[in-house]
């Protein structure tokens, strides 16, 4: 029947009840709530996210029996929920220009009082960054720094190749140095 806990080994999905479903949201909504949050950048959109991933892990458990690993397998599901709330509204993301605009306003008014601040914005520009990175490699990054998942991890929560994945993880990396390297140069020029 359902003793073993969601994490453990192979999921009994066949014979699933509320416990196990109850354990599963326990030990892996946090998870699900991150990555859905790190397609979708909104709180009310990624709990709704969390809870329609849950209600489809109800739905297909018997047909999706004996996964092997539950966190990948949730982590998936998460993803593609996530992925198709996203496609249902507009996408709003920061120009390049108002991107730069950010960073002059940032650094002209770096005080001491404004250090702690600093951290949160810096964050903010980073995610506007990733924001603006092609499909491909904006997925492969969010999944590696917001959820800290493996690149084989990625490999299957993505359906691709663990090569694959790697070679996106650089070149979002490259990418990202490029555009913050380009962002300091308008600074530097505007000073």
């Amino acid at each position: 029947m359902a003793e073993a806990v969601i994490s453990n080994g192979a999921i009994p999905l066949a014979d699933a009840h509320e416990d196990t479903l109850e354990a599963a949201v326990r030990e892996h909504a946090r998870l699900v709530y991150r990555i859905a949050y790190s397609v979708l950048r909104n709180h009310h959109d990624a709990e709704d996210t969390t809870q329609e991933t849950f209600v489809r892990v109800l739905q297909y458990r018997r047909k999706l029996e004996g996964v092997q690993d539950p966190k990948t397998w949730l982590a998936r599901i998460a993803w593609r929920v996530a992925i198709e709330r996203s496609k249902r509204r507009p996408e709003i993301s920061l120009g390049e220009s108002e991107i730069g605009k950010a960073v002059g306003e940032l650094r002209s008014q770096l005080a001491s009082a404004e250090e702690r601040t600093l951290g949160r914005e810096m964050t903010e520009l980073l995610e506007s960054l990733i924001a603006a990175l092609p499909g491909t490699l904006r997925d492969a990054i969010r999944l590696s720094s917001v959820e800290e998942l493996s690149p084989d991890e990625i490999a299957q929560v993505l359906e691709t190749s663990e090569s694959s994945v790697r070679s996106r993880l650089f070149r979002a990396r490259q990418v990202l140095k490029q555009k913050l390297a380009k962002l300091e140069g308008r600074y530097e020029s505007q000073g």
